[in-house]
C-alpha cells in the first residue's frame, strides 16, 4: 500500500529522462515551496548529457536515491520527453516496488509505470510533471494531482473537470470495475514484445499521444491490434491527442474511425474526450488502481474500487 503525502510533505525531484530548462524547473520549485512544500532535488536534475539529463547509470542512481531517502515522501519526475526505456534493464524495480511512497510521472515515464505494473503490481500515477508547476496548468489540473498524492476519493472524479466533452463512441458494459491502464500511446507500443509489457486482458485501456499524424495514430492503433492486446479490454477510453483547434475537428473524426477499425470483433465501451493528455487541463490517474467506470447514456462517472493508499496511517 502507498503512505499519501500531507501538508509540509519532502517532494524528491530526478530526471530520469530528458534535460530540463533550468528557468522553468526552477520555477516550478518556487512554487511548490510557496504552498508549503520541501523539494529535494537530485543532484543532475538541472544536468544535460546529450538529449538527456545525464548518463543512464547515473540517472538510474538517482531516481534509486529517492525511493530510498527516509527524508522523501513522494517521487516526482521533473519531465519526460526521452529516455526512460534506457533505464528498464538497469533500475532495481525490486526496490522501487517495496516503497510506499507515491510516483509521480507522465508521458515517457510510461515505459517505467507499466513496468512496475507488469512485474510488482505496483500502482504509480499518471500526472503533472515537476516542470509543470510552473504555472503551465490549470489550477483544477494542480488540485486535483494534489488531492490524488493526499490520498483523497471522490464518488466521482470527473466532477472536477465538467467542461471535459466525453463521447461515447461505442457502447457496451454499463458498469466496470477493473484495473486502470494509463499511459502514452507511442510509448505503450514501444514495450510490445518485452518483459516490461502488461498484461491488458480485462483493463480499463486509457491512451493520449502529442501532436501526432492521424495516420501515425492508426499505425500505433493497428500496431496494438496486432499485436492482440486491443482485444479482451474491459473498455478502452482516450484522452487527448495534442491538435491545434484547426486540425482537431478532421483529426478526431479520423481518430475515432481508427478506434473502431482497430477495435473490430470487440464489444467493449470505446470513450473520447476524456481530460487525460499533454493539455493544461487534464486529470491525474492511478496506474493499474482497480477503479469504477459507469456509463449512463451521456452521464460518466469514474472512481475507485479499491485505493492504493493504506487506510490504517
Amino acid at each position: 500500500m502507498l503512505k499519501p503525502i500531507s501538508s509540509g510533505a519532502t517532494i524528491g525531484v530526478c530526471a530520469p529522462a530528458g534535460a530540463v530548462r533550468v528557468e522553468i524547473l526552477e520555477r516550478a520549485v518556487a512554487n511548490l515551496s510557496m504552498h508549503g512544500f520541501k523539494l529535494k532535488l537530485t543532484p543532475s536534475v538541472y544536468g544535460k548529457h546529450g538529449f538527456l539529463s545525464a548518463t543512464d547509470e547515473i540517472r538510474k542512481q538517482e531516481l534509486e536515491s529517492l525511493f530510498i531517502d527516509p527524508e522523501v515522501d513522494t517521487v516526482w519526475c521533473a519531465r519526460g520527453g526521452v529516455g526512460t526505456s534506457r533505464l528498464l534493464p538497469l533500475l532495481n524495480l525490486d526496490q522501487i516496488a517495496n516503497s510506499d511512497k507515491p510516483f509521480l510521472g507522465f508521458s515517457d515515464l510510461t515505459a517505467l509505470q507499466w513496468a512496475l505494473w507488469a512485474k510488482h503490481r505496483t500502482t504509480t500515477f499518471s500526472g503533472p510533471l515537476a516542470i509543470e508547476f510552473d504555472d503551465q496548468l490549470t489550477q483544477e489540473t494542480r488540485d486535483f494531482a494534489l488531492q490524488m498524492l493526499f490520498g483523497a476519493t471522490s464518488e466521482n472524479w470527473l466532477s472536477s473537470f465538467a467542461d471535459s466533452n466525453l463521447e461515447l463512441v461505442r457502447s457496451g458494459a454499463r458498469e466496470i470495475i477493473a484495473p486502470l491502464m494509463p499511459g502514452n500511446l507511442t510509448m505503450m507500443t514501444t514495450l510490445l514484445g518485452t518483459q516490461w509489457m502488461p498484461d491488458l486482458r480485462g483493463v480499463i485501456l486509457v491512451i493520449e499521444d502529442i501532436a501526432e499524424h492521424p495516420y501515425r495514430v492508426d499505425r500505433l492503433l493497428f500496431h496494438m491490434r496486432n499485436a492482440g492486446t486491443l482485444q479482451n479490454l474491459a473498455a478502452l477510453v482516450v484522452g487527448d491527442f495534442g491538435w491545434s483547434r484547426e486540425e482537431a475537428q478532421n483529426n478526431y473524426d479520423l481518430l475515432n474511425q481508427s478506434l473502431l477499425d482497430a477495435t473490430r470483433g470487440t464489444s467493449y465501451p470505446i470513450i473520447t474526450g476524456f481530460p487525460y493528455g499533454h493539455g493544461a487541463t487534464r486529470m491525474t490517474l492511478p496506474v493499474g488502481s482497480p477503479m469504477r467506470l459507469s456509463i449512463a447514456r451521456d452521464q460518466f462517472a469514474l472512481s475507485y474500487a479499491i485505493s492504493p493508499f493504506a487506510t490504517d496511517i
